[in-house]
């Protein structure tokens, strides 16, 4: 049997509605366990506390898309500024190129200091690019896990639902008691 079910309530059999559903919760009554919210304001602030302590999971799990998205754009202006770095010393070494042979004779120390930094500079740059390959792979596998979070979500967010759907229900029965809504 599941909880909250809606009944549509009318005259059945000429009997009067209210006796329909004095019968109905007879037939659904369980007795509540211990600590189960008994008075409808109990059974409100037992729906909001899990409204909140789900809204309160979403907020952490936003945070921390946040500072993960924060730390991309952190790499990512790290790796435009090597590669602008990359991108000076070849522009460099080719300046001195294309002034001719004489030019590179005169300036062969220069042009060697320059050409071991860029060697440098690109084998950063290939550790750090093997080091995405190994994060990219292990992130793979965490959207996999995010998935199933969001899977998670959407069914605490149905709960949720549920839960605000149930506390209207105690709400409108307070409000018209032996009346049928």
């Amino acid at each position: 049997m599941t909880e909250h079910e809606d009944y549509a309530i009318g005259s059945i059999d000429g009997k009067n509605p209210a006796s329909h559903v004095v019968e109905e919760m007879r037939r659904t009554f369980r007795p509540p366990g211990a600590g189960a919210p008994t008075t409808p304001a109990e059974k409100i602030e037992a729906s909001l506390s899990e409204v909140q302590n789900t809204v309160r999971e979403q907020q952490m799990l936003i945070e921390q898309d946040l500072q993960s998205a924060l730390s991309k754009a952190s790499t990512h202006v790290a790796d435009s500024q090597a590669v602008d770095t990359l991108l000076a010393i070849t522009q460099q070494i080719a300046s001195i190129v294309s002034q001719g042979n004489e030019a590179v004779r005169s300036n062969a120390q220069q042009l060697s200091e320059m050409i071991a930094l860029l060697s440098n500079q690109l084998s950063m740059q290939q550790t750090k690019a093997d080091r995405q390959v190994a994060q990219a792979l292990q992130k793979a596998v965490c959207s996999l896990a995010d998935a199933q979070n969001a899977m998670f979500q959407s069914m605490a967010i149905s709960e949720m639902c549920h839960y605000v759907k149930g506390a209207d229900q105690v709400i409108q029965d307070i409000m018209a008691p032996g009346q049928v809504q």
